[in-house]
């Protein structure tokens, strides 16, 4: 279920996002979460936009707040229309096409990229500095995104995460992390963090490797605290959605709900969960879990790897 306009940015309990996405990995109880707002990609002119700039910029802000409060990345999962909408635009995947790629051809259905981005996903900490212009917007999400069907297909290169702080890093594991490939909910992780840690080498600032605890129950419970330019320490941003097992709260949706459980699942119900969708399972409505009450959250997705 989608958020209300009171709820995603209207309201006084406003958080400016659209679904909140847990994934989780069958095999070892991992999981990482991420605080979902939904855009699009829109014609302007001979130009592109992505407008993130609602109420001057106050839906990012809640967005992030509400993203740190649940302890999971802040993303954008940008509808950016089939190969027809985006015939105007080059392909930007040639790189990609062989030892002797076509420069700049048109997006077609010979370039599996081109027909995944449909749905590409991007972070707030890269969209935070250039929110204010759309097309600046549009640029970074066309450039810097993933396809949200790349975060989970294996047949993916997944190349080592170059970070500014790699040579700093005293946790073999951490270190692991980044430069080898993963499985299951680490490697969903692992390919959002690398969007930020690409746009934090763009970056004209000092790296720092000083150690900050992660909240919660993470995999890594001590990363470098580096801001870089963005909102806070991106380390600690994306990992601490990245859970040795879920939330209370996700657990509570996975089980069966309980006859006192069960509500009329409206959707106005301003507050409560409308549906709580399952991988696999059926829909269901039910009083939320109390983690969850003051957050006004409408939209939970769990994805069981």
């Amino acid at each position: 279920m989608e958020f209300s306009r009171n709820q995603e940015g209207r309201g006084p309990n406003a958080l400016g996002a659209d679904y909140l996405w847990w994934w989780i990995d069958s095999h070892t109880g991992e999981c990482f979460g991420m605080l979902v707002q939904a855009k699009r990609l829109k014609r302007s002119g001979k130009g592109w936009r992505v407008d993130v700039t609602h109420r001057e910029g106050k839906q990012l802000g809640d967005l992030l707040r509400t993203a740190e409060h649940l302890e999971v990345p802040a993303v954008y999962a940008v509808y950016t229309g089939g190969l027809v909408f985006r015939e105007p635009l080059a392909c930007r995947h040639g790189a990609q096409a062989g030892p002797d790629p076509k420069p700049e051809p048109e997006p077609d259905e010979e370039c599996l990229a081109c027909r995944r981005m449909a749905i590409s996903m991007v972070t707030a900490y890269q969209l935070n500095m250039g929110w204010y212009d759309p097309e600046m917007t549009a640029d970074l999400v066309l450039s810097e995104s993933v396809p949200v069907e790349d975060l989970v297909d294996p047949a993916v290169p997944s190349p080592a995460v170059w970070d500014l702080n790699l040579r700093e890093l005293t946790n073999p594991q951490l270190r692991d992390f980044l430069l080898k490939p993963q499985g299951g909910a680490r490697e969903i992780a692992r390919r959002i963090f690398r969007l930020v840690a690409d746009h934090r080498r763009g970056a004209f600032s000092a790296a720092s490797a000083e150690l900050l605890p992660v909240p919660g129950a993470p995999i890594f419970p001590d990363v470098p605290e580096d801001r870089g330019h963005f909102p806070g320490p991106y380390y600690r941003h994306v990992l601490q959605g990245l859970r040795s097992s879920p939330p209370n709260y996700v657990e509570a949706l996975r089980r069966p709900p309980t006859v006192d459980e069960l509500w009329d699942s409206s959707p106005n119900s301003d507050g409560d969960i409308g549906r709580i969708v399952v991988a696999g399972g059926t829909p269901a409505g039910r009083r939320p879990p109390p983690e969850l009450q003051d957050t006004n959250i409408a939209g939970v997705v769990l994805i069981t790897l």
